[in-house]
């Protein structure tokens, strides 16, 4: 009954396997026909901003983006197959030293250390073939190579302590390693959080206080009327590695500020800096960050608890092709293999977050109007070159944001309504 109970578990991790990787394309694919089959007329609502030589190259941008996702969906499932069903996780554990929970991290890290170097070249590619191609790359070789090793020694010198605290926890706590996990990378995150904005984020970029009076004066008065107290304003260099604009909030308590990419400054007037900033307002005042904290603690917690569960499980493991039960065999079963498992549920949580979007344009509208927040979005789609256009399907996967055509549209019959 056991062996069988494991072959069916094994079909069915294959399964999802195919399946997930072949839907994936396919809602790709139905995105590459969008684009392409809206490429030779510019859309009503966007003629005023977009020229038809915008939409298009929107279009192209977008569809080059798209072919390199499906060549990394295909090298993606070719990984998985390789470390699960041909045994590489279980070649790569033989393999590595220590005995113990030593050989649990250092199987951890050779894993994380080897994946790392295999996606290397998408990010290579992405960065100085196909942004560079379309005018956005502004990342030099040495900056790029300098990112990476910071990024690996600040991995390093975080993720290895907390590896060997759960390997602890695992010897410790046989049957509760797996709240005292939750517990401590809980504190953990929200630590970070608290942390980014004046230790991590200056590692990789320069933030300078905003000095331009207007709009330091407008911003602070939005930000008072809102009820909130952000620490500074400040501008980031993130023309350093790109021509794309954004803005967004970040800390917690004393340590929250606001952060203006120096792209989007450039980029917008006063009223349309205004009106994106309320936006983001919005999203604090409608406490949509600690719903999404709590949401992301609540599923954290389901996670832990069904590892707990599922860790004393052989045939768990044996399902997905692995004859190792170890604390780290564990862990990878849930960061690589259970993504597939939740792939189905992805357009319920963009649905909520493409809600929450709506709602904060609501609020930047009511506070400075929506013709402000359209200018401005319309702006960026078009110095980002977004595709302005969008399958509906693709779009209820993969889109955290509303289509750009819904949001203009909304934000339209906002700007009709009576105050």
């Amino acid at each position: 009954m056991e062996i069988i109970l494991v072959y069916y578990c094994q079909v069915i991790f294959l399964s999802f396997i195919v399946i997930n990787h072949l839907g994936e394309i396919y809602l790709t694919q139905r995105q590459l026909n969008a684009l392409n089959n809206g490429r030779d007329k510019v859309p009503v609502e966007f003629e005023t901003v977009l020229s038809l030589s915008d939409h298009q190259k929107a279009i192209e941008y977008g569809s080059a983006r798209l072919h390199l996702s499906q060549a990394q969906l295909i090298w993606n499932a070719v990984l998985l197959f390789y470390w699960f069903p041909f045994r590489g996780l279980e070649k790569l554990y033989l393999a590595v030293p220590g005995i113990n929970l030593h050989r649990e991290v250092v199987f951890l890290v050779s894993l994380m250390a080897i994946q790392m170097i295999l996606n290397l070249p998408w990010s290579v590619y992405s960065t100085f073939v196909l942004e560079e191609k379309f005018g956005f790359n502004r990342t030099t070789w040495k900056l790029f190579i300098l990112d990476r090793v910071k990024g690996v020694i600040l991995g390093a010198l975080i993720g290895v302590p907390l590896l060997y605290a759960v390997m602890i926890f695992f010897e410790a706590f046989p049957n509760t390693w797996w709240l005292a996990s939750f517990l401590l990378l809980t504190f953990f995150q929200f630590a970070m959080v608290w942390i980014y904005p004046t230790w991590i984020a200056p590692l990789f970029n320069k933030f300078r206080p905003l000095e331009e009076v207007e709009l330091k004066t407008g911003i602070e008065n939005l930000v008072t009327n809102a009820g909130f107290v952000a620490k500074e304003v400040y501008v980031m260099d993130a023309s350093r590695r790109s021509s794309h604009g954004n803005a967004y909030f970040t800390g917690f308590g004393k340590s929250k500020r606001i952060v203006f990419f120096d792209t989007l400054l450039g980029t917008l007037n006063a009223k349309e800096v205004f009106a994106i900033l309320a936006h983001e307002l919005g999203h604090l005042k409608l406490k949509h960050i600690p719903k999404s904290l709590a949401a992301g603690v609540i599923m954290s917690f389901i996670g832990f608890a069904l590892m707990g569960y599922l860790g004393q499980k052989q045939e768990f493991y044996a399902g997905h092709f692995l004859r190792m039960n170890s604390p780290g065999a564990l862990l990878i079963l849930f960061s690589m293999a259970m993504p597939l498992y939740t792939f189905w549920f992805t357009p319920l949580s963009s649905w909520v977050s493409r809600k929450r979007e709506f709602e904060a344009d609501a609020y930047a509208a009511q506070e400075t109007g929506a013709d402000g927040l359209i200018s401005g979005l319309l702006k960026l789609y078009k110095e980002n070159a977004s595709p302005v256009i969008t399958d509906n399907i693709y779009s209820a996967f993969y889109h955290s944001h509303p289509p750009a055509l819904e949001r203009v549209k909304k934000l339209k019959s906002l700007e009709r309504q009576p105050s």
